[in-house]
Order: C-alpha cells, then structure tokens, then sequence
C-alpha cells in the first residue's frame, strides 16, 4: 500500500507560549521550527515534525499521512477527485515536507483538513535507540502514533477512506444495524492509525484524542511520574483497550486529550475480516475498567 503511516498532525491551542513549554520541557518534544504563530515539535525520531501547534481554540485543523514519492501523490489526486473531493497541491510548505496534496476530509462537524505527503527524511528503520535526535527529556514519546477524530457520519468518512485511500477498517462500534457510532482504521500492519467517531460530544468538535507512541508499560509509567510532577490529573487508565489490545493512558493538556500507547498489536493478515462490536463499554477496557463521564467530549 503507498500510504505509510501517520505523519503528523495540528492542534489549535488556548496559549501557545503555554502549549510550547508543556510539550517541549514537560511531554520532551523538540522544536523544529517556527513559521508565523505555528510552532513545528518532533519526538526526535527523525527530522520531520510529528505536532504542529496554533493559537487559537483547541480540536485538530490538519493531519497527513505519509506516501512513498510523487506517482503515490498523482494516483491519490486522481482518486480523491474522482471521488467528488477538490485537491490542492503544495510544495515546500511546513517544515521536512517536500510535496502534498491537501483535501477536506468529507461528513465531518467542522472543516478537518487532510494530507498526503511525502517527506525529506524517510529512515528505513524505526530504532529509537540509535535516533540522533532523541532529547530523553521530558515524557519521551518515541513517535506519533494515531489520532482519534470526531465527526458528523462515520459512514461517510469510513466509506471514502476506502474507496480512495485504500484504507481498512480494523474494528467497527455498531450501535444499531448499519450505523457505524466509532470505526477504527489502518493503512499496513498496525491495528489502527487513524479512529473517528460520531454521535457524541458537541457539533463543533473535531478531535477526540492524539496518541503517541511509548515503547511499553514501564516507557508509561515513566511518562506518567513526570507528568505527575507537573500536574497530571489522569482521566482513563492506564488500562488495555479490548478493542485494538493496546495499553492506554489519557489526560487533558493545552485544551486537547492526549493518549499515552504502547502495544499497538500487528495485523498478521491483511485480509482479515473487520471485527464488529456493539458495547462499547465493554470494548475499551479488557480489565473492566468503566470509562468517565468525561470521555464522550473531545477539542
């Protein structure tokens, strides 16, 4: 499949000079860049930025997914337009981007801008170990790892992510015959990279969560310590989801939910069928974990 992976994604923030030092010398994100109010983070694996942070309100304005080269971004222009979508080509616009095309993500609550990309430091490897430019302060994720979106019809969504990125989806919530309430979707062998969801929370909100990568429970627990030095309030886990299998943390920070995730299982057969569920109280905690409140609004 040409989409690699998650590549980054933009979250609006209440105070940017706020939003900077948290994720920087409390989260250890590194800065990038900075063009006009957007400031550029990366976790250090590679050169290209994994958050993007603009002032103003909060939710997630844009994401990307990584492709190989220009013939990937050519066929998916064909396809998205094809699809009834308008595509906007970009060259050199954010920071370690090299060329991309642009498209509003359809049947969401507010405008929620999509990318492909491709991207100047592609490493054949993920050893965080050996990254030059891994800072171990802070929290220390080791890299983006998937976005929880919201949205106005997960059928919608789910459908053109099929038909014109080639997406699959992984798990399915399904409260009633034929109406999808959460989908949960991946583009190789990760269970999921990019979920969304529709029937809760409010018709302005855009973002559910924003998850990284931590290598185990033991990377969490660490990250978690520090950020309990600097006023952590946790508001669901650490727990190990049913659905999808993979252990979870999540906390509110400069306006947006973050998510802490290590485990994320591998899919061994790429044909496989997509899982359906239909509580999905029980699907988010194989421990029995009941969620909050809390967890039904997003940014």
């Amino acid at each position: 499949m040409p989409i690699e992976k998650l590549a980054h994604a933009e979250l609006r923030v209440p105070d940017i000079g706020q939003a900077v030092e948290y994720n920087i010398n409390v989260f250890g994100l590194r800065e990038i860049d900075r063009i006009g109010e957007t400031v550029y983070l990366g976790c250090g694996f590679d050169n290209n930025y994994d958050l993007a942070l603009t002032p103003g309100g909060t939710g997630i304005p844009h994401f990307a997914f990584q492709v190989n080269n220009e013939d990937d971004l050519k066929m998916y222009k064909k396809r998205v337009e094809n699809y009834g979508l308008k595509v906007e080509e970009r060259s050199d616009a954010e920071p370690g981007e090299k060329k991309a095309i642009c498209f509003d993500l359809p049947a969401t609550n507010v405008p929620i801008r999509m990318e492909l990309v491709t991207v100047a430091d592609r490493p054949a490897y993920f050893n965080p170990a050996s990254s030059p430019n891994r800072t171990l302060l802070g929290a220390g994720a080791h890299d983006l790892d998937h976005l929880g979106l919201k949205v106005a019809n997960s059928n919608k969504v789910a459908e053109f992510l099929e038909t014109a990125l080639d997406f699959k989806m992984s798990d399915i919530f399904m409260p009633a015959p034929g109406i999808y309430g959460a989908v949960w979707s991946r583009v190789k062998d990760y269970h999921h990279e990019l979920a969304f969801m529709s029937g809760v929370g409010g018709p302005t909100e855009s973002l559910d969560h924003i998850a990284f990568y931590f290598e185990n429970i033991d990377h969490m627990k660490r990250a978690l310590d520090m950020l309990a030095m600097h006023d952590l309030k946790l508001e669901f886990g650490i727990g190990r989801h049913a659905l999808g299998a993979n252990l979870y943390a999540y906390f509110w920070a400069c306006g947006n939910r973050y998510e802490l995730s290590a485990e994320m299982p591998r899919v061994v057969d790429d044909h496989a069928e997509t899982v359906f569920w239909n509580d999905i109280t029980k699907s988010m905690s194989s421990w029995g974990v009941q969620m909050p409140a809390s967890f039904k609004n997003g940014s």
